[in-house]
């Protein structure tokens, strides 16, 4: 079976930097046996889902076998602290989620430093987030919304999301801030739960990921008042965005990553982020994850690893804000 490995230019560069040193290793080749990705969510979760499609673009191109494997458990940590622990040759990648910058935030006793021991490959998809009522919530618009709330007492409003920590909740903090209300959190164990919550008329409102939401919001069940984008949404193009209604700096999704051990060599990192470039380019790929509510981002290694920074200084200044404590 043919097999793809890194650039000539590479391994040129690596013969030339082990002669220099008086080395006489040979460059191998990657891969080499069976690439392993692991997931930190159950199979059929969003995360699992979105890193099947892309490892499925990805072997026709490496000639070599990917198993997914889910370790669920510690928000994700748990799949993360194995792969941290991993040899850093790319045979051992994690299906990285965007979570991965709020857990810091809000777990104690983490098995590793994100962003040391880490080495970010590609952000390679995103779903923006949204805040949905009942379709027949007397609240027509967002502003209309904001004014019912400071109308209340403060926590008299709850809402639901799909967990502790997770992007949904902390949208939630990011709305407080920006139209100056508090509400109360309800969390649900899955996406699908926290919106149908919303539904059968027992909180009045959720923050969930379009890619979860879409298909409630298209049959009509629930409305979406506002998207957390810069700019409104091909999926839900009559959504107006928080920005536009007067809700400055409320801009949230979840989105999906690959990530290898921390050392793992700057050449293979590259190569292995513009294969999955290549595979998130495919127009039938970028049409299945459009189905799953998600599109296509292309962020490398450099331009991952400054979102993830950035969002890990944000949140944790988000979660003190909203006074969230960290849990074992």
């Amino acid at each position: 079976m043919d097999r793809m490995g890194i650039s000539r230019r590479t391994v040129l560069g690596a013969g030339a930097a082990l002669m220099a040193s008086g080395g006489g290793a040979i460059a191998q080749a990657w891969p080499s046996r069976i690439v392993q990705i692991l997931v930190g969510f159950g199979a059929g979760g969003v995360s699992d889902v979105a890193t099947r499609l892309l490892a499925e673009g990805l072997r026709p191109m490496i000639g070599q076998s990917i198993v997914i494997e889910n370790r669920a458990g510690a928000s994700g940590m748990i799949a993360a602290g194995v792969v941290a622990r991993s040899a850093p040759d790319g045979h051992m990648l994690l299906g990285m989620p965007g979570t991965v910058t709020i857990v810091p935030s809000v777990m104690r006793d983490l098995p590793i430093d994100v962003l040391k021991d880490l080495d970010p490959i590609t952000i390679f998809a995103t779903s923006p987030n949204v805040m949905i009522v009942k379709a027949d919530a007397p609240e027509r618009d967002l502003r209309a919304f904001v004014a019912a709330a400071k109308a209340k007492p403060p926590e008299d409003i709850a809402y639901a999301s799909s967990g502790l920590g997770t992007t949904v909740h902390l949208m939630a903090g990011m709305v407080e801030r920006a139209a100056g209300i508090r509400m109360r959190h309800v969390p649900f164990r899955s996406s699908a739960d926290s919106i149908r919550s919303v539904m059968a008329g027992e909180l009045p409102l959720v923050f969930s990921s379009v890619n979860s939401a879409l298909p409630f919001i298209q049959s009509g069940a629930v409305r979406a008042l506002g998207i957390a984008t810069p700019k409104r949404s091909t999926f839900l193009p009559d959504v107006p965005t928080f920005d536009e209604q007067g809700l400055a700096g409320v801009q949230s999704d979840t989105w999906f990553g690959l990530a290898g051990p921390a050392g793992m060599p700057r050449p293979l990192v590259e190569e292995i982020a513009g294969l999955c470039d290549k595979a998130m380019a495919d127009p039938a790929m970028r049409a299945r994850l459009a189905a799953l509510g998600a599109e296509p981002v292309g962020l490398g290694p450099q331009a991952a690893r400054l979102q993830m920074e950035r969002e890990v200084k944000m949140f944790a200044e988000l979660a003190a804000a909203m006074g969230i404590r960290r849990e074992q």
